[in-house]
């Protein structure tokens, strides 16, 4: 049981050690983080679009 409590008393005086990010950091981060992965979610749909119309084509001139 005392390792225990050593072990989350060190737990708590790292958590005092960290340097938190403002609120206001925070959010611009997420939004950040949201609009990448919107910009890059899209152009890989527009990707799979093109590839899929890529190959459909070469499959029709193949006959299948």
């Amino acid at each position: 049981m005392e390792r225990i409590k050593s072990f989350l008393k060190s737990v708590r005086q790292e958590l005092d050690r960290v340097s938190w990010p403002s609120k206001d950091l925070a959010v611009k981060a997420t939004v950040s983080v949201i609009i990448f992965a919107l910009v890059v979610g899209t152009y890989l749909w527009v990707l799979d679009i093109v590839f899929v119309r890529i190959i459909n084509f070469l499959l029709s001139l193949r006959g299948g």
